[in-house]
C-alpha cells in the first residue's frame, strides 16, 4: 500500500482485522462477524473440550496426542468460521483424525504396555481399558470410545466418523466382544 493508504489494524477478539480507511461502519461490520465467529467457536469448545479430551485420550492412548488433537480440531474450527454447520460435530470428528493422523505419523499405537500419565489420579480398571482399545482396529476404537465412553448414540458417532448407523452398531460389537476377551485375559 501506499503510505497515505496503509491499512488499519483493528484488534478484535483473538484476530487482527486489516481494512483500507474506510467509513466507520465497514470496520464495525468486521469487528461483529469475527466476534460472532470466536463466540460460536468458545461455545462449542465450552460444551465439547472435557468429553472429547478424554475421548481421545482413550482412542489413543497418550495425554499428548490428546492434548494436541483436541487444540488443533478448534484452532481449525476458528479458522473455518461459519463455513461449519455444527460446530462441535465438527471438533469431534476432526479431533479423531487428527488423532488418527498423528498415530500413524509415530507408527501405531503409543502405550506400547506402558500406563500414560495425564497428570490426574485414575482408578487401575481405566489404565486396562486404555491399554485394551489398544489392541483394536482403528474403527473399532472409535466407534466404541464414542458410544460408549462418550455417550453418543450410533448415528450421532456415524455423523462424527463419517460412515453409517450400522457400520458403527458392528463395530461397536465386534469391538465389544474383544475388549472382553482381552479384560478377562488380564483378570485371570
Amino acid at each position: 500500500y501506499p503510505r497515505s493508504e496503509s491499512p488499519q489494524v483493528t484488534p478484535v477478539a483473538l484476530f487482527t482485522v486489516r481494512v483500507r480507511s474506510r467509513p466507520d461502519g465497514v470496520v464495525q461490520d468486521a469487528a461483529v462477524e469475527h466476534d460472532a465467529r470466536v463466540e460460536r467457536v468458545r461455545l462449542a469448545y465450552e460444551a465439547v473440550h472435557a468429553p472429547l479430551w478424554r475421548a481421545v485420550l482413550a482412542y489413543s492412548g497418550s495425554a499428548d496426542v490428546a492434548d494436541e488433537a483436541v487444540a488443533e480440531a478448534f484452532a481449525q474450527l476458528l479458522r473455518r468460521g461459519d463455513g461449519v454447520d455444527d460446530p462441535a460435530a465438527w471438533a469431534w470428528r476432526s479431533a479423531f483424525r487428527i488423532a488418527a493422523g498423528e498415530l500413524k505419523r509415530r507408527g501405531g499405537t503409543p502405550l506400547g504396555g506402558a500406563v500414560p500419565d495425564i497428570g490426574v489420579s485414575v482408578p487401575e480398571p481405566a489404565f486396562d481399558l486404555i491399554a485394551a482399545l489398544q489392541h483394536l482396529t482403528e474403527q473399532q476404537r472409535a466407534c466404541v470410545v464414542l458410544c460408549d465412553l462418550a455417550g453418543h448414540r450410533a448415528p450421532d458417532a456415524a455423523r462424527l466418523l463419517g460412515t453409517t448407523a450400522a457400520t458403527v452398531r458392528v463395530q461397536r460389537m465386534r469391538a465389544r466382544r474383544r475388549l472382553r476377551e482381552l479384560l478377562e485375559d488380564r483378570d485371570a
